[in-house]
């Protein structure tokens, strides 16, 4: 009988009949595993199956191809500690959808969840002079998403000149950084590339708008590089939690 002890990451929880709970983790070590969870209704035992949250997960199965059941215990409340902050939040809840949306099942990308781990940790650090900078990692984080499952961006050198500084641009069509120079008459079709992955210090450039540059770099290649490769008319869309995001982002 299969079975197995890791830790992992909530990504989501749907409730399936009057007592069973379908559960979606990232596991380190075993990936992204769809489990079953029986008679959940156990005092306090939802709160700690939120998206996000860090917990222990033993697995167990009669055949290695069927679901399995979970038993969960956590190890952190992520959701809990951001309960109050509604960006973090939403950020926390994009960033599960995500996962869950573009990880096959059962495949190993611990790349992928240490990264998310360390990003966890960031989101819950409560700083007053902050001032949004969390967000940037947010970013990068789904810059590293990209890289995991085979979209890797090349943001340290002109793809056109091969100089390592002046860079403005990201190719929508490489996935590689351009400088101002090596960008000439096409630069209004390029994506602007903004200094905190790399780009040249724009200083009329708020925070929030070098954020927006990064997320439309993100956005762009989920779209137009890494929804068309899955071929499944079912699921062409980001997340609306990933444009929840986003909105929430631009209106600050």
């Amino acid at each position: 009988m299969p079975e197995w002890n890791d830790v992992g990451i909530i990504l989501s929880a749907k409730k399936y009949g009057e007592k069973g709970l379908i559960v979606n983790i990232l596991t380190e070590t075993h990936g992204r595993y769809v489990g079953w969870i029986n008679n959940y209704k156990a005092k306090n035992f939802l709160s700690s199956i939120q998206p996000g949250n860090l917990v222990k997960v033993f697995w167990k199965s009669r055949l290695i191809e069927q679901m399995g059941n979970f038993k969960i215990e956590l190890i952190s409340s992520i959701s809990g500690k951001i309960f109050d902050e509604k960006l973090k939040l939403q950020a926390l809840i994009s960033l599960c959808s995500l996962l869950e949306k573009f990880l096959p099942e059962r495949q190993s990308y611990t790349e992928i969840f240490n990264a998310t781990k360390a990003f966890l940790n960031v989101l819950v650090i409560n700083n007053e002079l902050d001032n949004k900078q969390w967000i940037k990692g947010y970013v990068k984080w789904e810059i590293g998403l990209l890289s995991s499952i085979g979209f890797s961006l090349d943001l340290k050198q002109c793809a056109v000149t091969g100089q390592k500084n002046n860079l403005y641009y990201i190719s929508p069509k490489t996935g590689k950084a351009v400088s101002k120079q090596g960008a000439g008459k096409f630069a209004p079709k390029l994506l602007k590339l903004p200094m905190f992955l790399g780009g040249v210090e724009d200083n009329g450039s708020s925070l929030n708008e070098q954020i927006i540059m990064g997320l439309n770099i993100t956005t762009y290649f989920f779209k137009n590089k890494l929804l068309p490769s899955i071929n499944d008319t079912r699921i062409m869309n980001l997340p609306n939690s990933r444009d929840r995001l986003e909105n929430m982002i631009k209106k600050q």
